[in-house]
């Protein structure tokens, strides 16, 4: 009788410790598993963030639009030579220097007189400064598609070749000069790319990309 609950308890025992061991490999499979579904989790996050720079990159590729080179208030009082123009606008878009009229190739901006403050169109590079006798101080402003605003009839200048200018920065102060006497104190502003002129009014409020 004792031999026989010596084996009955002996066959429990062994069914007892199979049980646990296949019990702890249940256990041990959950762990696992619930890592391997914490790192999956985690991949994913990382995924998501690695997408944010990509973001920010297409933001600082957002291209500039031509600004007004002066302040609110301040109009154009003698307008770019178009030969499309009605006959009443060509008239006032000539300049009388030396006995000739010639046709202007920028817009100019007045105050009535009074002197304002030049602001950069568009950010770039300053690729020229030079103080004409004619002219009066010329500044050009060059960006990376070789486009580039010259402002011409300036009294002082606030930058120097190859200065980097944001748009909207100060360069200088309107003035008088020989070619435009009759417009005394005023500001002429030039839009070029590479070797073409462009209507300036045309193209104020337009992004840069598309001056071509």
């Amino acid at each position: 009788m004792n031999r026989k609950t010596f084996k009955y308890k002996r066959v429990i025992g062994i069914a007892l410790t199979v049980a646990v061991f296949l019990g702890g490999i249940g256990i041990v499979q959950n762990i696992l598993d619930k890592h391997t579904n914490d790192f999956e989790d985690e991949s994913v996050v990382k995924v998501e963030e690695n997408k944010k720079p990509a973001d920010n990159k297409q933001k600082e590729e957002t291209v500039e639009t031509l600004k007004v080179p002066v302040e609110d208030g301040i109009g154009i009082v003698r307008y770019y030579y178009n030969k499309d123009d009605d006959a009443s606008k060509q008239e006032q878009s000539l300049i009388l220097f030396e006995d000739v009229y010639r046709p202007n190739q920028g817009v100019d901006y007045a105050n009535k007189g009074e002197k304002f403050n030049v602001l950069a169109a568009m950010s770039g590079t300053v690729t020229k400064k030079t103080n004409d006798p004619v002219l009066g101080w010329v500044v050009t402003i060059t960006n990376g598609d070789k486009i580039s605003t010259t402002y011409e009839s300036l009294s002082q200048v606030s930058v120097e070749v190859n200065q980097s200018v944001k748009q909207g920065d100060t360069i200088g102060v309107s003035g008088e000069n020989v070619y435009e006497a009759d417009l005394k104190n005023h500001l002429h502003f030039i839009l070029q790319k590479e070797d073409q002129l462009f209507n300036p009014e045309k193209f104020i409020g337009q992004p840069l990309n598309t001056i071509k």
